[in-house]
């Protein structure tokens, strides 16, 4: 008899135990029931698309995500040893090799070596590592004395991002090149627990975007597609769009999509080389720069873990499948339909925010 799927929610879980505080957050369900969709259906944790979408119920909304075991959204030292306790494999990649590739530095290392950052950008963002982060006025002097380096409108607005964060949460905030001594010294602790930090200039966004892959057991990186986030003030993703290509594929319907391809291949095939496998998602944005014209950064993050946007794709597999979109060119995945195209098609016979809005 094969292993039974047993689905481990742990959204969030870069937060360390604070992902449990989380759980119970509207959208975070929102987010872990469309995650639970991607998998054949269980009853404890899926009871079911509705409407015309229910009728694909019976299989995987991707082969690659007919998996057996523990699945968790998030492979950590917690999943591991819950997979033991159940008696079953872990099916995901080990948590000492998640926590290389999902490390923000990871990321920004790859993207500086591939030369996918802008110029303007290539020399200014950094990491630190725990060891590095002691006292907080030598952290403090360390960190003004980079980003005095830094072209004098990139140091206006800064941010310290902790190495393993979800969502925007966390961050610290500097400006005009200097940081508040006190905001550091009591967000130190915390950044030494979530692995250091990235220090890298804050940008005025002009678009959120991602690519999501899943990396074969063969280690090949495998695009599932391309996406435009809606994401609130604070960088919380509550929506996906993009459109439909003729040859059926899923692209964000970006000027930037090729840029954000050939991005999303070069971390995959990084993270396929330190031996990652399963599915992972690089995010990426344009934005304005200090001369008035929009550029672009490839890489911002690279998530070696399920995400929004592999949730997102999987509901758009799945109404493929139940033909739906045969006459579709865009679409909106999401929570926000204010935002949204055309009429809802309801996900779960129980939400009234969550839906598939398709237009022409």
């Amino acid at each position: 008899m094969s292993d039974p799927l047993f689905l481990f929610p742990n959204l969030g879980a870069e937060e360390g135990d604070g992902w449990r505080r989380m759980a119970s957050h509207p959208r975070v369900r929102a987010a872990a029931r469309l995650w639970a969709a991607l998998f054949r259906p269980t009853p404890e944790f899926a009871p079911g698309l509705s409407g015309a979408l229910g009728r694909d119920g019976g299989s995987a909304a991707f082969e690659l995500c007919d998996l057996r075991g523990l699945v968790p959204w998030l492979s950590t030292p917690e999943a591991l040893a819950l997979a033991r306790e159940q008696g079953l494999p872990l099916a995901a990649a080990a948590p000492e090799l998640v926590a290389r590739v999902h490390d923000k530095a990871f990321a920004l290392e790859r993207a500086r070596a591939e030369g996918l950052l802008p110029a303007e950008l290539a020399k200014t963002a950094f990491a630190l590592g725990p060891e590095e982060l002691d006292a907080a006025d030598t952290v403090q002097c360390r960190i003004e004395e980079e980003v005095a380096r830094w072209p004098r409108e990139l140091g206006e607005e800064f941010v310290l991002k902790p190495r393993f964060g979800t969502s925007g949460r966390g961050r610290l905030t500097g400006r005009d090149g200097r940081l508040d001594l006190e905001s550091l010294r009591g967000n130190l602790p915390r950044f030494r627990e979530r692995g250091g930090v990235v220090v890298e200039p804050w940008l005025e966004r002009s678009a959120d975007l991602s690519a999501q892959l899943w990396i074969t057991p063969e280690r090949e990186p495998r695009l599932l597609g391309t996406l435009q986030q809606i994401v609130t003030p604070t960088g919380v993703p509550i929506g996906h769009t993009g459109r439909f290509e003729p040859d059926g594929a899923v692209r964000s319907g970006s000027p930037w999509d090729d840029e954000l391809q050939r991005a999303a291949q070069a971390l995959g095939r990084a993270a396929a080389a330190e031996g990652y496998t399963g599915p992972c998602g690089l995010d990426a944005f344009s934005y304005r720069a200090a001369d008035g014209r929009e550029r672009f950064r490839a890489v911002v993050e690279w998530n070696a873990r399920f995400t929004a946007g592999t949730s997102a794709l999987g509901v758009l597999a799945r109404a493929r499948r139940a033909g739906l979109l045969e006459r579709a060119r865009r679409f909106h995945v999401g929570i926000a339909p204010e935002l949204a195209l055309g009429a809802r098609i309801p996900l779960f016979a129980d939400d009234s925010e969550l839906g598939l809005w398709l237009g022409p």
